[in-house]
């Protein structure tokens, strides 16, 4: 059968498999026993593996850190497709139900539609038409189901460490037509004293690698009057609220964005902790101390800290502060770097903990996942955009990027798809991305994904 009239008879069978997994709410967490990311991917990769088994293809659960969908080829050399199964947590301001899928208008809306389980259905059917159709390759193609993307890749190490991976890999997770480079991931904590004064409390997020679209701090001796007259006095005083409750409550919102791609996001973090930076009723160690949460984190580049980097093969250097909490009598705040391959990750530690120190905060720790990048002449990366820009009509280049996939854990991979880069969501701004409330993918790009799959697994058969 014709692979767009086959796509377009398998289009409904496609989406009710990414909506029968969008409905677990499958968030990565540290997990007991048998399950080392906790019971909804556990429940998620059970799930994914028994459709696969319906299809008749072969199956392996590798101890709930991820799990495989294998059509055997006529040799032992493979291809792998590497998509996740696990989400970032919902968070706040969705329109509907998160875990509850929706359709419309063309577009697919719920927890995961477009990172990832909408694309590792896309996946799976370009998987089916090749069985269906009688079509054997010489390669072993794996579809790879992991459980822990969003909180580390913990999974993909453990599967490396414990089996060989293929010849060649794309990941499911990224725009087209190919990433051919992967900026380098740079995390960890600062932490600071709580200072003397009003026993502020602070928190802020949901996720390590998103930007806060929420943050509070807890008060005490202080009058409610005092911090509503300072807020209202505020420029932006709609963005909060002040309630009295047993002690002072001050929230502040924002719009969130994966940290990868923060442009056009409002940290609520670094909106809260301008606001307390200014504040006349706390003591200045306390204006200190988050002086430089407002100045650190100010803006999205890195600026505040002397982070300043850009290179012509990967872009300008990204830093979002994703979480803070109140811990133990100290403040904590984590931070996500995205470094351009040719940055230096041990000079960027250098250079914030300077920057830190100056304001009482100490780096408690990093941990640095290394860019990669493969050649953007290769073979391979000219093959699949000269695909893409015949099934899509585009004319668009191989390019680089922020995000982190799984590319970056294999050799010889790279970033292939569904998205369609600068594609507008039919939602309002903070609403819609991979990491936000309303997540969604535009049905055609999954459609169109399938056609690319299936030929690019044939492409990449004959030339891998």
């Amino acid at each position: 059968m014709d692979v767009k009239e086959w796509v377009l008879d398998q289009r409904d069978n496609m989406l009710d498999t990414a909506m029968e997994l969008m409905k677990i709410r499958s968030v990565s967490e540290p997990g007991t026993g048998e399950h080392p990311y906790g019971e909804g991917c556990a429940l998620v990769l059970d799930r994914a593996l028994e459709i696969g088994r319906s299809m008749g293809f072969e199956t392996e659960n590798h101890g709930y850190h991820c799990g495989s969908i294998l059509m055997p080829g006529r040799t032992g050399k493979e291809i792998g497709m590497f998509v996740h199964l696990d989400v970032v947590h919902e968070g706040n301001g969705w329109s509907t139900d998160p875990y509850v899928p929706v359709v419309k208008d063309g577009w697919l809306y719920g927890r995961g539609s477009a990172d990832n389980k909408g694309p590792a259905a896309a996946a799976l059917y370009s998987m089916k038409y090749l069985k269906e159709q009688g079509i054997r390759l010489e390669h072993t193609i794996r579809l790879y189901l992991g459980c822990s993307e969003e909180r580390g890749m913990e999974d993909i190490e453990y599967y490396t460490s414990h089996y060989p991976t293929p010849e060649f890999s794309f990941t499911p997770d990224a725009s087209f037509p190919v990433c051919y480079g992967e900026k380098g991931i740079l995390e960890g904590e600062f932490s600071c004293g709580i200072p003397e004064g009003h026993g502020a409390m602070f928190s802020a997020g949901v996720a390590s690698n998103a930007v806060p679209a929420e943050a509070r701090v807890y008060l005490d001796q202080v009058a409610c009057e005092t911090v509503r007259a300072y807020v209202d006095s505020l420029e932006n005083r709609q963005d909060f609220t002040v309630s009295d409750n047993g002690g002072i409550l001050v929230k502040a919102s924002g719009k969130t964005a994966h940290a990868a791609f923060p442009e056009g996001s409002d940290s609520a973090a670094v909106k809260l902790a301008h606001m307390l930076a200014g504040a006349p009723f706390l003591t200045e160690e306390e204006r200190t101390c988050f002086r430089f949460l407002d100045q650190g984190f100010a803006d999205y580049y890195g600026e505040g800290m002397n982070l300043r980097f850009e290179d012509s093969l990967s872009g300008r250097l990204t830093l979002v502060g994703g979480m803070a909490r109140t811990e133990r009598g100290r403040f904590i705040q984590n931070f996500n770097i995205r470094y351009p391959v040719t940055a230096d990750a041990a000079s960027l530690v250098e250079q914030m903990s300077a920057a830190a120190r100056q304001y009482g905060w100490i780096l408690d720790w990093s941990r640095d996942n290394p860019p990669c990048v493969i050649d953007p002449e290769s073979p391979v990366v000219k093959e699949l955009t000269a695909l893409c820009s015949q099934v899509l009509g585009t004319e668009d280049k191989a390019y680089s990027m922020g995000g982190g996939t799984y590319a970056r854990k294999l050799p010889n991979a790279v970033a292939f798809g569904p998205g369609i880069r600068g594609q507008k969501k039919p939602c309002p701004p903070g609403h819609g991305g991979g990491h936000q409330p309303d997540e969604c993918v535009r049905i055609e790009n999954l459609t169109n994904a399938m056609v690319i799959y299936i030929e690019a697994l044939k492409r990449l058969d004959a030339l891998i």
